[in-house]
């Protein structure tokens, strides 16, 4: 006699077993809400350049040799991620170069602007000496006069406000253009785009350029200058806006 099995739910052998991802049936186990799935915290949108170079090594250093990751099918592969991570490495060495380069270039030059500034006062002291309360003849050496001062509340506001990277972390370089008539600059700065936030005066300088520093790397600030003269305050400047490196 042929053996067979009835396929009717009152014959039907059961082992007792369901697997239910809806979690619908009494007593099935549920097992896609009892395992929590691990995911990876990376942030690298907080991380600087070298943290992140780190990472990736030693993920390098991690993953070779790793059984539980075989090679095949791997992505990115192996000698491509590597190959992407050398190309940083030595991307931010030229960049940690060229900022070196440049502070050493911009000390060469302040220095070189002091002494041209300890000149121009040499020479504008002889030609005072040489001619005194001659308005006409000091006129002729290509020199400002004192005796147009800019008048009450007649300051235009700085222009040409710039804003750039500065040569440390939490840096960044102010530059503008120098307004006659005023004798120092007021500087001042808040975060960009937060609620809440306000005008902070950071520092009055005599000269038109400042580096802001004790920022904090990754957010993004808005600075404004007003010169100042012996009669007043002029408007504020436009805003610059630069993200702390």
């Amino acid at each position: 006699m042929p053996l067979f099995f009835d396929a009717t739910p009152a014959l039907r052998m059961d082992a007792g077993l369901r697997f239910d991802s809806s979690g619908g049936s009494t007593g099935s186990p549920n097992l896609k809400r009892s395992r929590r799935m691990p995911k990876f915290k990376l942030e690298l949108t907080k991380k600087k350049t070298p943290e992140k170079i780190a990472l990736a090594q030693a993920h390098i250093a991690a993953m070779t040799g790793n059984a539980d990751f075989p090679t095949a099918g791997r992505l990115p592969a192996d000698a491509a991620f590597q190959t992407t991570l050398d190309d940083l490495i030595a991307a931010d060495a030229a960049a940690t170069a060229a900022r070196t380069a440049l502070k050493q270039a911009l000390e060469v030059r302040d220095a070189k602007e002091l002494l041209l500034d300890v000149a121009l006062n040499s020479r504008a002291a002889y030609c005072e000496a040489a001619q005194p309360a001659n308005d006409a003849a000091l006129a002729g050496t290509g020199l400002p006069l004192k005796s147009a001062p800019a008048p009450v509340g007649d300051l235009p506001a700085p222009s040409g406000l710039e804003a750039s990277m500065g040569d440390h972390p939490g840096e960044v370089d102010l530059q503008w253009d120098a307004v006659y008539g005023a004798s120092s600059y007021e500087i001042e700065c808040m975060e960009h785009v937060v609620a809440g936030a306000s005008w902070q005066a950071v520092k009055t300088v005599t000269r038109s350029r400042h580096t802001v520093d004790g920022l904090v790397t990754g957010k993004q600030y808005a600075f404004r200058v007003r010169a100042v003269g012996s009669k007043g305050p002029s408007p504020w400047s436009d805003e610059a806006v630069k993200m702390a490196p």
